[in-house]
């Protein structure tokens, strides 16, 4: 450590009252650059008070083990969300030991940011040295930064320590008022056994079962009664006497108990200025559209408002904490809250669910046959007919025309396979609120979930229309009730966690993420990983992203989709206008596909074969353009996913080789291809390579350990890689197993354009 050191007296300080004292202390500047710089001033402390950024939680552990510290009394100044830095259940186990042995104490910022860094370091001796500048506690200060402090050398007692001690508990009385893990240790103090502390515990990371999640147990309550008021106002029988109850049509729908919404009327979440033209049935959204037919008295699908009914969640067994917190906001809006229970208006506790995660509550209800959506006191069900082929004529064709915009204002190198990924999106939308039956089927001790329900994740340039497609498919699967994903600015791991508490199967669509915070947002990797049959039911992530492809333990747990298209974004951009207009025109049409597909997985319970998940989805739509008698468009992925079909990666690397970008050469039991690109651009080229090719990437160079099957996926064989690449880029005929691929491929894949140009 690079220091200046000195005797001062303290007389020199008159002019600065707050180190204003009598006697000598050393002094010392340092420039620290490393950890072990700034960590060597406090081994072997009795005690250490701070003030100071720290994003490193596990460094606490560290400090207390490795330095032998004795104690540690720390305010963080810049974590909002502290608690989710502790992503290791041996971290938080150590944390909440430290505490319970009073040597730890994180005192959590309750303000605007406090940017000091303050430090009094107790030794055994009873001195004392008080450290101030620029150094944080976190590895990226230490990595990336070199900092500057002043280290003052005094004894404890002196007016310079009692001075710079009150410093530090006037920042703690003014920006603190709660401490990491408070609430956590109460509850493992109160636990009845090891395991239930355990099981807490890995909660509390985020690793643990959700049935020991006080916020899920509220939840699991909540919709235990939402599905029974919708068995109560839903069921539709021929004979009145037979059902448990009967809903009246009366003139005034504000003196029923609970009102259905014949289609083509308002609803309750509607905008209110509507114009007068609106009180007429619309015409389901068939402006623009070539059918003449008015398919308003076909579209079975109802809605049921029940404003009066009443939402209870048991209180008696969860930790009290949770139980007001859960209670306060709930409180609000009408809620009653007792010793044991709290009893919420149906739409207040919808809102709550909507305000806590951005997405509204969705129960899947095989035994009804029904998917109950919450919005307001309004619940939106399935189709209760089979829709008619003029019907699904119309939706197939509403979802043709939002594709075919790729074709009709689109620029891309690749029109099929886009169109193909994009109707392969729709698909995992419609099956995502599905996937928590998927999962108690498929659930064994021989299978990870995490490969099998996978998150979807499109990729694409800024203006590649991947944020307008979620947005899309969301009104979709919600009747236009939920019109946008949510931003990434405004998710972290405690969001990503946190959803997971909401017993909603909605799906969580996350815009514009970039791949470093997928890559942080730990849950991610083990999300479906405690699920059990009892835990709560939780939401598929869908994430948009300009990014290239994130690590592969994330990629593994992914269906990656490409949108390799660009669409004009600016209104100076030739054809914006009319872009603009035929997506318009397709939002604006009423469009209750997925209330019929909810419909057939309802009745038909796919998942109970415990051998699919999107490609029972596929199967249904492949029956219903049999049904409306519509010719399947070239690009549908009909019979396996659009993303094998259609692989990007592959596509990217047969451009290269044809562009003469990439050249071959032989190395034993395999071959290396060398880059005419930056180094950071064959990363991507690298990751697309599927795991079996053993690649690795070196500077612009990736070694393939497996060249045969790497020159079969290619459409080439070994010889014609290493040999028929000249200074023009590849010059012979593509091998006879190319060209068989391309002819598969007539539907317009890459390579049958690029031989035809």
């Amino acid at each position: 450590m690079d220091e200046l050191t000195a005797n001062i007296s303290f007389d020199r300080f008159a002019d600065m009252p707050e180190f204003y004292g009598s006697g000598a202390a050393k002094y010392r500047l340092a420039m620290v650059k490393d950890r072990d710089d700034f960590l060597d001033l406090f081994e072997g402390a009795r005690h250490v008070d701070a003030v100071t950024y720290a994003e490193t939680p596990d460094l606490m552990v560290k400090m207390l083990t490795d330095y032998d510290i004795g104690s540690l009394d720390v305010l963080i100044g810049n974590a909002d969300d502290y608690a989710d830095q502790v992503d290791a259940v041996s971290t938080a186990r150590s944390l909440v030991q430290l505490r319970q042995d009073d040597r730890l104490t994180v005192r959590l910022k309750n303000r605007k940011i406090v940017h000091s860094k303050i430090y009094r370091v107790v030794m055994p001796d009873d001195t004392v040295k008080l450290v101030q500048g620029s150094a944080n506690l976190s590895r990226n200060s230490w990595d990336y930064h070199t900092n500057q402090i002043s280290v003052f050398t005094t004894e404890t007692g002196t007016e310079l320590d009692t001075e710079f001690k009150r410093f530090i508990d006037e920042y703690r009385e003014e920006y603190s008022d709660q401490t990491l893990l408070e609430g956590l240790v109460e509850a493992l103090e109160a636990a009845d056994s090891p395991e239930e502390r355990e099981n807490r515990i890995e909660y509390w990371v985020g690793a643990g079962d959700l049935d020991v999640s006080d916020t899920a147990a509220l939840n699991q309550d909540a919709v235990e009664d939402l599905k029974d008021v919708a068995d109560k106002v839903t069921a539709v029988v021929d004979n009145p006497d037979e059902a448990d109850e009967t809903v009246a049509f009366v003139e005034d729908p504000e003196n029923a108990n609970r009102t259905v919404i014949e289609p083509g009327e308002s609803t309750a979440n509607e905008d209110s200025d509507q114009s007068e033209d609106d009180d007429e049935s619309p015409d389901v959204g068939l402006v623009e559209s070539d059918h003449e037919t008015d398919l308003t008295d076909t579209l079975d699908r109802p809605r049921v408002r029940a404003p009066d009914e009443k939402i209870r969640m048991g209180t008696s067994k969860v930790d009290k904490d949770s139980a007001d917190e859960f209670g306060r906001s709930l409180r609000n809006r009408g809620a009653t809250v007792e010793d044991h229970s709290i009893t919420a208006p149906l739409s207040a506790y919808t809102t709550q669910v909507k305000e806590s995660t951005s997405i509204p509550t969705m129960s899947v209800l095989p035994e009804a046959e029904q998917i109950v959506i919450g919005e307001d006191d309004e619940m939106i069900l399935v189709a209760t007919e089979e829709p008619t082929p003029e019907v699904l004529n119309h939706c197939l064709e509403t979802i043709e025309d939002y594709i075919q915009t790729v074709d009709d204002h689109g620029h891309t190198q690749s029109e099929t396979a886009v169109m193909a990924q994009m109707y392969e999106a729709f698909l995992y939308g419609f099956w995502a609120p599905f996937a928590n039956q998927y999962a108690e089927s498929l659930s064994s001790p021989s299978r990870t979930l995490d490969n099998v329900l996978q998150h979807l994740y499109i990729e694409g340039k800024s203006d590649a229309g991947k944020d307008k497609l979620t947005e899309y498919i969301l009104r979709l699967v919600s009747d236009n009730t939920v019109i946008s994903g949510v931003d990434a600015d405004d998710v972290g791991v405690k969001e990503v966690r946190g959803v997971r508490e909401w017993d909603t199967s909605f799906p969580y669509a996350i815009i514009d993420a970039e791949k470093e915070k997928i890559q942080r947002w730990s849950p991610i990797r083990n999300y479906w990983g405690d699920w059990t049959p009892t835990s709560v039911d939780q939401p598929c992530l869908i994430f948009t992203t300009n990014d290239a492809l994130p690590k592969s333990e994330f990629r593994n747990r992914m269906k990656i989709l490409s949108m390799d298209v660009s669409f004009p974004s600016n209104p100076e951009d030739p054809g914006f206008r009319e872009a603009q207009q035929d997506l318009s025109d397709v939002l604006e049409r009423q469009n209750p596909i997925f209330s019929y597909v909810a419909r057939r997985m309802l009745t038909e319970e796919p998942w109970t074969d415990g051998t699919g998940t999107i490609e029972d989805v596929r199967r249904i739509f492949r029956e219903f353009y049999d049904k409306a008698n519509r010719e399947q468009p070239e690009y549908f992925p009909a019979e396996e996913p659009a993303e094998k079909t259609y692989d990007t990666g592959r596509m990217k690397w047969q451009r290269d080789i044809q562009g003469g970008r990439v050249t071959f050469e032989s190395e034993p039991n395999a071959i290396t291809a060398n880059f005419d690109r930056e180094d950071y651009e064959v990363y991507d080229y690298e990751k697309r390579l599927p795991k079996r090719f053993m690649s690795e990437k070196s500077s612009s160079s990736v070694y393939i350990g497996a060249p045969e099957e790497f020159a079969e996926w290619i459409g080439y064989s070994v010889d014609e890689l290493l040999s028929g690449v000249d200074e023009t880029g590849m010059d012979t005929a593509p091998s006879a197993e190319a060209q068989d691929a391309s002819d598969e491929d007539s539907s317009g894949g890459f390579f049958s354009r690029l031989l035809s140009d």
